[in-house]
């Protein structure tokens, strides 16, 4: 998959006219629904989303189309049509989610998670109530919880220390944590939207920006040769739905809406495995098939070779005590219930520690 195409599934979309969600097609008690994300073609998300469908189609009671390749326009844009009844589930980010949750900027506050084991114990055990009651609120529900990955930095040089990172001029999304964790760090930080980030780094409006493996991969490789692995914050996106929509269903078609994403455990997994294979070739600097035979060399346009950068013991001390304020500036700045968002994840923290002896190593 080459960039062309990844920026051909950001590009938005004309939306279309909204729809009722009482489908009529040949039998009124059929529930329509929408489905609409931006899952990359050939990734887990994509597949996901094709075994969401099989089982929806599972049920004749349901009637379904799907717009989950950005087809209908970017996140706000797709929570914007959820709320209000034109799509009735959604594929987001935490990251888009929190412009309708802005509580949930707190959970990608830097350094606030270990490792995945810890980040999945407190968003089933800790979060998941509390994020659905201020879903809500927005006229949504929250589905389930759907794996994006660790945010690492990726730059036109290594940023191994904070030091290293001052004045630089980085891509954030709109989120808060991010460009709070940019600003703490002495980085200028431009937030823009995905679809802009190549023009972006092509002129030099930016020479770096925050991402998962997998997006710098398919993104921004040939633009960014240093890939440093900060392990800095989590991004775990969620299935939403309308809250409205969901609640005319019957029981027997919320059975199946509750069921068709399948497990969170295999959820995460697909993705994980993703996640790994491209921090294994991004490590190697050339891109394997599944018999370990050397698809291409990974270089930028300049012919570069990529590299990636791990932290030292005391280069991460040194970002964590450099954005460890940051978390605070969250809080005062979201208002709402953000502290109880917070104190839920310490406390979430806390019971995992307790049975697991320790919080791990971030990347785990």
């Amino acid at each position: 998959m080459r960039r062309r195409q990844f920026l051909g599934w950001a590009a938005t979309a004309a939306a279309l006219p909204a729809l009722s969600a009482c489908g009529r097609r040949g039998d009124e008690d059929v529930l329509y629904g929408r489905a609409v994300a931006q899952a990359p073609p050939r990734t887990p998300w994509d597949a996901q989303w094709t075994n969401f469908e099989n089982n929806i189609a599972q049920n004749p009671a349901l009637d379904f189309e799907y717009f989950t390749k950005a087809e209908l326009g970017d996140e706000e844009r797709m929570l914007f049509d959820l709320r209000r009844g034109r799509s009735h589930v959604g594929g987001m980010s935490l990251q888009g989610l929190s412009s309708s949750i802005p509580e949930l900027t707190i959970a990608m506050a830097p350094y606030l998670f270990a490792s995945r084991e810890e980040v999945d114990f407190v968003y089933d055990e800790y979060l998941f109530d509390i994020t659905d009651e201020l879903a809500r609120a927005q006229n949504l529900r929250l589905l389930q919880w759907v794996e994006v990955g660790w945010t690492h930095v990726f730059a036109d040089r290594p940023l191994t220390h904070p030091d290293l990172a001052a004045g630089l001029r980085m891509r954030t999304s709109p989120n808060a944590a991010a460009r709070f964790f940019c600003e703490a760090a002495g980085m200028d930080a431009i937030p823009l939207g995905i679809a802009d980030v190549i023009p972006a780094l092509q002129t030099g409006l930016v020479q770096g920006g925050l991402s998962s493996a997998v997006f710098h991969f398919f993104a921004t490789l040939e633009l960014a040769a240093h890939f440093t692995l900060t392990y800095h914050s989590y991004d775990t996106g969620a299935i939403v739905l309308n809250k409205d929509w969901y609640e005319s269903a019957t029981p027997s078609q919320k059975q199946t809406i509750d069921g068709a994403w399948g497990s969170p455990a295999s959820a995460r997994a697909g993705v994980r495995v993703l996640d790994d294979v491209v921090l294994g070739w991004l490590r190697a600097g050339v891109q394997t098939n599944r018999e370990g035979e050397v698809i291409r060399p990974l270089v930028t346009t300049t012919g570069e070779p990529v590299q990636v950068h791990d932290l030292t013991a005391q280069d991460r001390a040194a970002w964590m005590a450099e954005t460890e304020n940051v978390v605070d500036r969250l809080v005062e700045t979201i208002g709402g219930r953000a502290r109880e968002v917070y104190d839920r994840i310490e406390a979430g923290k806390a019971a995992f520690a307790r049975r697991n002896g320790s919080g791990g190593e971030a990347g785990s």
